[in-house]
């Protein structure tokens, strides 16, 4: 293999690694006493690639106005790349709660 495609093939392998990170992401569930790991395509591309989702526990489910502003934070982006859900209102957050997959809560 001459130098020129050794180039392309790095350009090309390198390309399809950010698209990868671009558009996947996982979340981390704690139930039973262990973590398990939710892979997911996100909507929206972004290089973060870890979310947090506060009711992937198995604590007592707090309503979402009482979440600490950090919490909220963490949930607004959970909620936009993985469902799409772009409005940071209660009402929204609410509808994404209920989008979250029952074995993560």
């Amino acid at each position: 293999m001459n130098a020129p495609w050794r180039w392309l093939a790095a350009i090309a392998g390198t390309s399809v690694v950010i698209v990868l990170v671009a558009y996947t992401g996982y979340v981390n569930s704690y139930l039973d006493h262990e973590t398990q790991t939710t892979f997911f395509l996100k909507r929206y591309p972004t290089l973060q690639t870890k979310f947090h989702d506060p009711f992937a526990n198995e604590r007592d489910d707090e309503p979402i106005d009482q979440l600490p502003p950090i919490d909220r934070a963490h949930f607004v982006d959970y909620c936009k790349y993985r469902f799409g859900i772009v409005d940071r209102g209660t009402e929204s957050l609410q509808e994404c709660k209920t989008k979250i997959p029952s074995y993560l809560q």
